[in-house]
């Protein structure tokens, strides 16, 4: 078995076995592969990559399989659990100081994803990685709370794997290890921000979580804002990020306005891409058919090109990411189609060319100097063009197979180009 099938058959291993979770006493939850004809070594590599070991670690203590899973690798999962609940609780008491300085401070935010999708979809806060805490505020209020972080030891994040987001401010925390993200705006695929914003505040709700109340976005906000964040990424997300969209259809189905969400996604221009994530999400997990989605524009010939793209892509563990060129001019396009007047498109040309010359440097707000960070970020990328072009397409190099950097440069590419095609669309 070549190396690309053996990381396929792991994948399709993994989407299987969040089924019993997710379909809890359903019959789709028996729906679980017999054959032990599996790379476990592939499967475990998968499961790190993709932050679904804790919840592998519910699935085999709640749910009967017919595989038999080596004992080392339940027991990494084991671990895997336990770690993350102790990581868990030391983001949400951070998230408890940061709530409470920015009331007392009069800075309303709403926290997004994580948190939120623990308290209605995972219940047990060990079941869900948090990579970092996000929180939505309002673009006048984003030097008070990066100031009230600061207070509580936190430093800006200067170097990552993209130039100075334009939606969004990072912190570290160096004590703990956490990251908090700032978001000012939401994500750049989202049509029309200022109503997205206003919707945000106006429809806003209360949750509680062991004894700690925040606002969150609404249920049918929430579930945009996940859709958002796949296609903001070019769907290159791991597979715990398709587990919460997969988990709000799921858990809440009987709380979700289906007339509403329509138009929110209309309204946002996501409505296409919500549909290949709903055909893939019924591909790979057994989704069901929901009557009420008949207002989706779904090609039968899309889907089965974007399911075989988007599998290639999860399968292919993230090691050296080649630069996505095309992924990149999508970006920008998108990013300037979204803004509204010639001001606004000039202006966000300028930050995104000089990302030190923007709100943050305006406000003091970055910890380092413009020149040091623009000299940081040219050195990340250079050394990324540089792999790229030892990996140059096959046409233009010798007759030798794909390497599965290849592989996988090819199967975002042609992801890049259908969300190109529903752009055009619009």
């Amino acid at each position: 078995m070549n190396p690309l099938d053996i990381r396929l058959r792991a994948l399709d291993w993994l989407f299987a076995a969040t089924r019993p979770w997710l379909f809890q006493g359903q019959r789709a939850a028996q729906q679980f592969p017999h054959e032990n004809d599996v790379d476990w070594k592939a499967i475990g590599n998968l499961a790190h990559v993709h932050n679904v070991e804790p919840l592998l670690y519910w699935m085999v203590s709640n749910a009967e399989i017919p595989t038999k899973i080596p004992e080392w690798l339940k027991q990494k999962w084991e671990q895997a659990y336990f770690g993350n609940f102790l990581r868990n609780e030391a983001y949400f008491e951070q998230l408890k100081t940061l709530l409470a300085k920015c009331e007392k401070e009069g800075v309303p935010v709403i926290v997004l994803k994580g948190p939120a999708l623990i308290c209605r979809i995972y219940k047990d806060p060990a079941l869900r990685t948090l990579s970092d805490l996000d929180i939505l505020c309002s673009p006048t209020d984003l030097h008070r709370i990066v100031t009230i972080a600061r207070q509580m030891g936190c430093t800006m994040m200067d170097v990552g794997d993209h130039p100075e987001a334009a939606h969004h401010v990072a912190m570290h925390q160096a004590t703990s290890g956490n990251i908090l993200e700032f978001h000012f705006m939401p994500y750049e695929v989202i049509q029309n921000h200022k109503m997205f914003m206003q919707l945000a505040w106006d429809r806003k709700e209360w949750i509680d979580a062991g004894g700690i109340q925040f606002p969150v976005l609404g249920l049918e906000m929430e579930l945009l804002f996940n859709v958002a964040h796949l296609v903001q990424h070019q769907f290159d997300v791991s597979l715990k990020h398709y587990l919460d969209i997969a988990g709000l259809l799921v858990f809440c189905e009987g709380e979700l306005n289906w007339g509403r969400i329509g138009t929110l996604l209309r309204d946002f221009g996501l409505d296409q891409a919500f549909s290949l994530t709903m055909g893939f999400l019924r591909a790979m997990m057994c989704l069901p058919q929901m009557s009420r989605m008949s207002w989706l524009n779904h090609e039968d010939g899309a889907q089965r090109e974007f399911d075989a793209s988007l599998r290639n892509l999860l399968a292919l563990l993230d090691e050296d990411r080649l630069l996505d060129v095309k992924g990149a001019i999508w970006g920008f396009r998108i990013a300037i189609g979204n803004r509204e007047g010639l001001g606004s498109k000039i202006d966000y040309v300028v930050k995104t060319l000089l990302p030190f010359s923007g709100s943050l440097a305006g406000h003091d707000i970055r910890s380092s100097g413009g020149a040091c960070y623009f000299l940081r970020q040219c050195l990340f990328y250079g050394k990324r063009l540089l792999f790229t072009l030892t990996h140059l397409p096959k046409e233009l190099l010798s007759d030798r197979q794909h390497s599965l950097e290849k592989k996988r440069a090819g199967a975002k590419n042609r992801i890049t180009r259908q969300l190109q095609r529903i752009v055009r669309s619009r």
